[in-house]
């Protein structure tokens, strides 16, 4: 797993069985206020764990063809790296989400879904209030769904599909219309189009290192030279070589590392202008139209989202 840091503030992570909780810091007026507001924040950690390991529990038991989840949390979580037997959908109506995988790093802000197929090792972690949903997908329906892990359109039909599903419980749908809206779901996933809100990652060690290093400051205008005398390639091969691997210029690359920083960035609140200047950009116009065009919303739009 790539270990991008991203300038995070710092946090007191707090493990409970596979999962750790990130903690976001607290500023008391004075120590009994802070007392009752650790053992709040405490009791809210250990439930929220709680609730999601009977949440993957209950995935692997159930026989059901699709199985709906809301996740709210009002403080943000990590997940270890697991899989499922199942496919998973989610979306989110706010908060941010980072998928990782050997493969690569995808981000879901709001307005998008993510897949994630049947039996992938990944981890995840959110930023800012979250609030969504998810739904998991037996096996046998997913084998015409992408074998990857993907950011996707959200169609307004797939969002009613999700919620007629979601009152399944509550009202259960005659055999023939849950198989029917089963395969209008999967027709959904299987025709929404890809967002470029990935990073995906090489596999040749010297790429890897490279990628790492540029990670821990995105802001970091060192020239292509310097980067082939780091990794010991000729320009020439450091180029050709992770394009091959990546599926993108080494600019390009950097461009979507930047954006992906900043969208966990304002996710905790950063101004735009802040934000801006601290992924490298000289320029805050420049920063918006390549914000724009990557996430599809302006910063501050994508600002006003996480209130």
């Amino acid at each position: 797993m790539l270990p991008l840091d991203w300038g995070r503030r710092k946090v007191d992570d707090q493990p409970l069985g596979d999962y750790v909780i990130i903690r976001p810091p607290l500023a008391p007026s004075d120590a009994n206020s802070a007392a009752v507001v650790e053992a709040k924040v405490a009791k809210e950690l250990v439930e929220m764990a709680e609730g999601q390991i009977r949440l993957h529990a209950s995935v692997e038991r159930s026989k059901d063809e699709a199985l709906f989840w809301r996740p709210t949390s009002p403080v943000s979580w990590n997940t270890q790296e697991h899989s499922h037997s199942k496919g998973q959908l989610l979306s989110l109506q706010s908060g941010l989400a980072i998928l990782e995988t050997t493969a690569g790093i995808w981000m879901l802000p709001p307005g998008r879904c993510a897949w994630i197929p049947p039996g992938r090792p990944h981890s995840m972690r959110s930023c800012g209030n979250i609030d969504g949903w998810s739904i998991y997908l037996a096996a046998f329906l997913c084998d015409s769904l992408p074998m990857q892990p993907a950011i996707l359109s959200l169609s307004s039909l797939l969002t009613e599909i999700v919620l007629r599903i979601s009152e399944w419980k509550q009202n259960p749908p005659t055999p023939k219309f849950r198989q029917h809206l089963l395969a209008v779901l999967c027709d959904e996933i299987q025709n929404a189009r890809q967002q470029p809100l990935n990073l995906p990652m090489p596999s040749d060690p010297r790429l890897r290192r490279f990628v790492e290093e540029i990670s821990k400051e995105p802001q970091s205008e060192r020239n292509l030279n310097a980067w082939a005398r780091f990794t010991g390639m000729s320009k020439r091969s450091l180029l050709r070589n992770f394009q091959q691997e990546t599926g993108m210029t080494i600019g390009q690359w950097r461009q979507h590392l930047r954006i992906l920083v900043a969208l966990e960035k304002l996710s905790n609140r950063s101004s735009v202008t802040e934000t801006c200047f601290a992924v490298g950009y000289n320029s805050v116009s420049a920063f918006i139209k390549t914000f724009k065009r990557i996430v599809g919303m302006t910063p501050r739009a994508y600002s006003r989202v996480q209130l």
